[in-house]
């Protein structure tokens, strides 16, 4: 995300009034969150995005860097309880380049859309048909140069028919302006148009020519009730909202109009990090932007499709006192969820005048950050009622997080290993699906996990009544295939790294116990491409910093791994993290640290490790959080992509 430059005016702009000036009332969220599932177990992500189809599998994107050209799918069949690399390689799913900011859309024929910014350069847009086993792709999407930060919106028509469809793409050009492009829906697998080939959607002469001046702006939305087409962005002291309606089949030729939303309380600017646009059932609009002066999170609505707007109504309440990465999701009418990342600490211009995690790391720990998430009822009347919780049971981040987009670069000490912003859905049961960073590890890497909301009200109305999974967890068999995505289809399921449960226990004082079960342990192989399989149990515990005092929560694993011609071998240790330039954590992995005690019995591995002598670093916390059991192939322990065959949905344990 580059520096917006100073708004530009453009045709059929508009100033509009203030209509109601909303007084809430503020309470506590009743909703309740599973644990934390692990996305990835070696790749970090910045800005990750999901999305939740029909059937309710899960797609989350996010780029890997632009100095990898990589950026990755992950997807998940059994509600987030665990996920899979979309590829065959353990790289990107489509071709090269990219790297950088990624965005995923799906339509009514389960047609998947891709898009990935390739270095500010240009956007590289990709078509599945067959569920993300193989993709088409083009690489140089849209006219502009120096592009930044692509949203995809899809306008399904009103049949089922693949005909009717439109995919919509929203972007910015760094110092120029906003555009919102349009492609058809794609036909099928022959079909070279489809989510391809891109046009200007607006009815500006030109095809370079700007629908407003340039800013950082929300995901595109289009909403089904009013048939309009919505952008949210920052411009100052408010939100300017595009809006354009799209006739049934419109695909070029919409008439854009841009609002002024209201001026945001602090006195000064809204942050210059993305802001957030939905709509309700009933066409309501919501937007959601963070305070540049006192880094609240603030909301505003409108009930004439965005010619006229509320005032301002903050958000967070103690202990969230400062605030970053706001999203927002309507559902019933007159109710939306909003999530944000937040800590009880203040300091003077906010996030960035706290300390770094990539320059202290000890003396960031004492900024810790939180996932916070808030329903907020009647939120499209002048008494709404607000309602606030967290969505992680730990801290999330520690110290300063920049923001000054892709400027960051510039400063080695700036900590931009979030990007700018994560993201929710709805599920199918109207429940919050949040994929997030988790950077509190040792290396203020960019860990990748996803939460689901188990239980209390939810944003569509209804009431959830889940139970977080604990100590034994149990797997569905079946779910081994090697490799799960690639252009040959699905691999065969591997019986020996076929996961069907996992269990911790504390068989005295000192010692951790893991225990692994498979399908069938009979014969130990590799997945093809690899030389050892390997069955890894891994988790986060408070552990001091390697070169500090303070605690972070390091990632512990245990393993057994099975190499050709010798008895398995079992280890325990701290994850490592290799770099792509200095500081910058982009893969996790797990040497043969300390040789442990283990065994292998019919069909279950159990593990010991000691709590304060087994990993190589003593585990100071009272909690294991997201212990999760994993399948694997690797080829060397401490430099490979490893091969992604099965996990085990996740829990946490306290010790005794």
């Amino acid at each position: 995300m580059a520096t917006p430059a100073v708004p530009i005016p453009a045709p059929g702009s508009t100033s509009n009034p203030t209509t109601v000036t909303p007084i809430a009332s503020y309470g506590k969220w009743d909703a309740g969150f599973a644990p934390a599932t692990v996305v990835d177990p070696q790749r970090t992500e910045g800005g990750p995005v999901d999305i939740v189809t029909p059937d309710g599998d899960i797609w989350e994107s996010g780029p890997w860097g632009t100095t990898t050209q990589n950026s990755f799918i992950h997807h998940s069949s059994n509600d987030g309880r665990e996920f899979h690399i979309v590829t065959a390689d353990g790289l990107r799913p489509d071709a090269y380049p990219g790297g950088g900011d990624t965005d995923l859309a799906i339509d009514d024929q389960g047609t998947l859309y891709f898009a990935d910014l390739e270095a500010l350069t240009n956007l590289g847009v990709s078509v599945s048909h067959d569920n993300g086993m193989t993709w088409t792709k083009n690489p140089v999407g849209v006219q502009q140069t120096a592009l930044d930060r692509q949203w995809y919106a899809v306008d399904n028509g009103p049949t089922s028919a693949a005909v009717d469809n439109t995919v919509f793409m929203g972007f910015h050009t760094s110092g120029v302006g906003t555009y919102i492009y349009s492609s058809p829906g794609s036909t099928g697998a022959n079909d070279p148009v489809g989510g391809l080939v891109w046009q200007n959607a607006g009815s500006l002469p030109g095809p370079l020519q700007p629908l407003a001046g340039d800013a950082t702006c929300a995901k595109l939305h289009f909403d089904t009730v009013t048939r309009n087409l919505y952008m949210a962005c920052n411009e100052d002291d408010h939100i300017r909202v595009t809006v354009g309606h799209v006739s049934v089949g419109q695909r070029t030729g919409i008439s854009f109009t841009n609002y002024t939303g209201p001026k945001t309380p602090g006195g000064g600017n809204v942050l210059s990090l993305f802001p957030g646009l939905s709509t309700d059932t009933a066409g309501n609009v919501y937007i959601t932007w963070i305070d540049k002066s006192n880094f609240n999170v603030y909301y505003a609505f409108s009930t004439d499709q965005g010619k006229s707007w509320s005032a301002a109504v903050r958000v967070n309440t103690s202990p969230s006192a400062t605030n970053e990465f706001d999203w927002v999701q309507a559902g019933a009418p007159g109710t939306i969820a909003v999530v944000w990342y937040g800590t009880s600490k203040v300091a003077v211009g906010g996030s960035d005048g706290m300390p770094s995690s990539l320059s202290d790391p000890g003396a960031a720990t004492a900024y810790p950050w939180y996932g916070y998430a808030a329903l907020v009822t009647a939120a499209n009347t002048a008494k709404p009622k607000v309602s606030q919780t967290r969505f992680t049971s730990k801290p999330m981040h520690f110290g300063a997080i920049c923001n000054k987009g892709t400027t960051c670069i510039t400063d080695t000490s700036a900590d931009r290993q979030m990007a700018d912003y994560f993201s929710f859905v709805l599920g199918n049961d109207g429940g919050m699906r949040i994929v997030y960073n988790d950077t509190t590890n040792e290396w203020d890497g960019a860990g990748l996990f996803f939460t689901r909301q188990l239980s209390g009200r939810t944003v569509t109305g209804g009431r959830l009544n889940g139970n977080a999974a604990s100590s034994p967890v149990s797997d569905a068999t079946g779910d081994a295939q090697y490799p799960h995505f690639g252009p040959t289809g699905v691999g065969p399921n591997l019986r020996q790294l076929d996961l069907t449960g996992l269990s911790v226990s504390q068989p005295d004082a000192t010692t951790l116990r893991f225990k692994l079960t498979v399908a069938d342990a009979s014969q130990l192989t590799a997945p093809v491409g690899k030389t050892t399989p390997v069955w890894l149990v891994r988790f986060q515990a408070l552990a001091p910093l390697e070169s500090d005092s303070e605690d972070v929560y390091r990632v512990f694993y245990v393993y057994m791994e099975k190499k050709a011609g010798v008895l398995p071998q079992f280890y325990a240790g701290s994850a490592t993290c290799q770099d792509t330039t200095p500081g910058n954590c982009k893969l996790l992995n797990y040497p043969e640290t300390k040789a442990v005690n283990g065994t292998i019995d019919g069909n279950t591995i159990t593990i010991d490790a000691g709590r304060s002598t087994g990993f190589g670093a003593p585990i100071d916390g009272d909690t294991l959080y997201s212990v999760t059991g994993f399948t694997l192939g690797w080829n060397n322990p401490g430099d490979d992509l490893d091969a992604d065959v099965d996990a085990t949905e996740p829990f946490d344990y306290q010790l005794k």
